[in-house]
């Protein structure tokens, strides 16, 4: 799968909330959301915890840039009575490299999935996932485009880092 992502620092949500809803973006869920990442050279892997119902395995590579960018994406359905079997074997055979938690509001803009995410220890962001599935990659680009204009997401501080790196720069 591809998508067109973008990460930006969001100080409070209340002002990008009010447009959101002034566009007709559609509030989607609320996800508490555990992230493991573990060591890998190709590109990142991670364990998602999903309000402690939901699990995925997710492979992804993403150029480290800023502004949008092209992303590659792979995610699995993990079973919950296999799930703590997998994160041993993945802890032992490649190694832990950072937990992330965080809360996620998610939202829904035609094709764009818009997250408000509160991240421990890191802050507040935003991040666009224009996914590229019906689409081709300039429709994709256009529509990621034109809700940054619509959010008013130019006067904000792009991220080119994922979480993970964010928060092994902390430590």
């Amino acid at each position: 799968m591809k998508n067109i992502e973008l990460k930006v620092v969001l100080k409070n949500f209340k002002e990008t909330t009010s447009k959101l809803k002034k566009i007709g973006a559609k509030r989607i869920a609320i996800l508490k959301q555990i992230d493991t990442y573990y060591n890998c050279k190709a590109a990142r892997l991670k364990i998602r915890e999903i309000n402690n119902k939901r699990f995925e395995l997710i492979y992804y590579q993403r150029p480290k840039k800023v502004g949008a960018k092209l992303c590659d994406y792979y995610i699995a359905a993990i079973l919950k009575k296999n799930l703590q079997p997998l994160k041993f074997i993945l802890k032992e055979t490649c190694g832990e490299r950072v937990i992330v938690r965080k809360e996620r509001e998610l939202w829904l803009y035609k094709h764009t999935r818009i997250h408000l995410d509160k991240v421990e220890k890191l802050g507040n962001f935003l991040e666009l996932e224009t996914v590229i599935k019906n689409l081709s990659e300039a429709r994709a680009m256009k529509e990621c485009s034109e809700v940054i204009d619509l959010l008013g997401l130019n006067r904000y501080k792009k991220i080119k880092y994922s979480y993970s790196e964010l928060l092994l720069d902390k430590i």
